[in-house]
């Protein structure tokens, strides 16, 4: 019989691309089912006229964010390779075991800073300030061949050949120039500064919404016919970070939670499952005997005496001579565990270095302190971005992946204390572990999407009738404020 899992099946690596944040299918799926759901709310309200605005608003800002990010990435690259001869672009975030830039010249760091605003720039200019213009003109169009025969309206929205040389500001009724200057200054700290930057321009959630979000959530608002759409762009837009961003996460934390168990990625459960096939399988062990297999003892009281640096790490050297001081031999078991120990992640400015919790591995008597085994999981838990020199990885993440083998195993041994742990077992928690993950991650994805196809839009239309009065969406094209059904804000 079979025992172990093929990390190659086509259900591991799909729910394991769904745990991908990087990936295009999961977006592309919330993406699709937000569109639908928005057209359909739309055309409840407004009919195929606003169907159709809200349907172009949504496929484009969808097609930008799922390839027109990456295709200017590429695009900039090229540029710098080609026009500014800039090679070796890296990851630019850092830690105490990572820093895949340290090696990165300043030209090239300022560049791939430079790429990244110019993206965000890019960004916002298209979906806060030219979709709008271009799609209510469109409106605007449509509802003038459709009334071709009416009086003209003074609020109507300019024609596409306008748009790019103003925008009307509401409050003053005068015209503004579309363009506005970008500042920017630095001093002495500046390249660390670029560094950070472009770390977490790229890679943080809450820079990348302050950066992008927040200037295409104002960029919509500036552009909006009737204060109900400046209403309704707002409430939209920032309520829909939190679906994007944080519900898929949330209601993952929230099962785990109500079932006690833990958010475990899916390659890190077959490796270990392997792991313990080749291990233990068949052993005898019982449940409880096998969580004192994974139990945190050291195996020699000499590691409180080893001296790490300020930032709890230590030089592969360092640790060797230390070893050696404590009468370890150098061609022993310890020193040979702390080598590859250290291959977890690649070199820091050209040094091998372990971390605290790492150094604690080596001493450690756990099935699961074995190095090459945990380079494995954590290289597949992320994508083999863990080993790869020009990524980072923070130190954090990958911690969290092994201290989640641990816990993949105790949810194994606390339910079957006195049970013997036997391939049979093993495969059945394995299956179980599996399917519970794809079920989580799906209940989390289909609370996304609720959110955005459904619940949003539905609110952001009863939130605006409750302040300005119900209003047809020809009313709020054309930009008329006053009318019998018009509230006080």
């Amino acid at each position: 019989m079979n025992t172990k899992i093929n990390q190659t099946s086509s259900f591991v690596n799909g729910l394991s691309h769904f745990k991908n944040p990087a990936a295009v299918l999961p977006t592309l799926i919330i993406e699709s089912c937000c569109t639908a759901g928005r057209t359909h709310q739309s055309y409840k309200r407004g009919g195929k006229l606003e169907a159709k605005e809200r349907f172009r608003e949504e496929a484009v800002s969808g097609i930008f964010w799922l390839w027109g990010v990456k295709g200017l990435n590429k695009i900039g690259d090229i540029i710098g390779e080609k026009v500014f001869n800039i090679k070796g672009i890296t990851d630019t975030g850092k830690d105490a075991l990572r820093d895949p830039g340290y090696a990165m010249t300043n030209s090239a760091k300022f560049f791939k800073f430079g790429k990244i605003i110019t993206s965000v720039i890019l960004a916002t200019g298209l979906l806060g300030f030219v979709v709008p213009k271009i799609n209510h003109a469109i409106t605007a169009h449509t509802m003038d061949r459709e009334e071709k025969n009416k009086n003209s309206r003074e609020n109507k929205q300019p024609r596409i050949s306008e748009f790019f040389s103003e925008i009307k500001n509401k409050d003053t009724g005068k015209y503004s120039n579309l363009a506005a200057p970008v500042a920017f200054c630095g001093n002495e700290n500046l390249t660390n500064f670029i560094m950070k930057a472009s770390y977490n321009l790229e890679n943080n959630n809450t820079w990348r919404l302050i950066s992008t979000d927040t200037g295409m959530i104002i960029g919509r608002v500036s552009n909006s016919r009737h204060p109900a759409e400046a209403l309704e762009y707002a409430f939209r837009d920032t309520s829909s970070i939190y679906f994007y961003n944080f519900a898929t996460p949330t209601a993952i934390f929230v099962l785990n939670k109500l079932f006690k168990t833990s958010d475990i990625h899916p390659k890190t459960i077959t490796e270990t499952h392997n792991h313990l096939i080749k291990t233990i399988a068949d052993t005898g062990l019982t449940g409880r005997e096998l969580e004192k297999k994974i139990s945190s003892a050291l195996s020699d009281s000499r590691f409180e005496k080893i001296k790490f640096d300020p930032d709890k790490t230590i030089k592969l050297n360092n640790l060797l001579g230390q070893l050696e001081k404590l009468g370890f031999d150098r061609t022993g078991d310890i020193c040979k565990k702390a080598e590859l120990m250290s291959e977890l992640q690649p070199p820091l400015r050209g040094e091998k270095i372990l971390s605290f919790e790492q150094v604690q591995d080596v001493f450690s008597n756990s099935i699961t302190s074995e190095p090459v085994f945990l380079k494995k999981v954590i290289n597949e838990a992320t994508y083999g971005r863990a080993g790869d020199s020009k990524k980072f990885v923070s130190a954090k993440t990958c911690q969290n992946i092994r201290e989640s083998v641990d816990k993949y195993i105790l949810e194994i041994t606390r339910k079957h204390a006195d049970d013997i742990i036997d391939t049979k077992l093993l495969n059945a928690a394995c299956k179980k572990a599996m399917f519970r993950t794809a079920a989580f991650q799906a209940a989390g994805m289909i609370f996304s999407i609720f959110g955005l196809a459904v619940l949003i839009p539905r609110a952001q239309i009863f939130l605006s009738q409750k302040i300005f009065g119900k209003k047809s969406f020809e009313d709020i094209a054309r930009g008329e404020n006053s009318g019998s059904n018009t509230k006080s804000a």
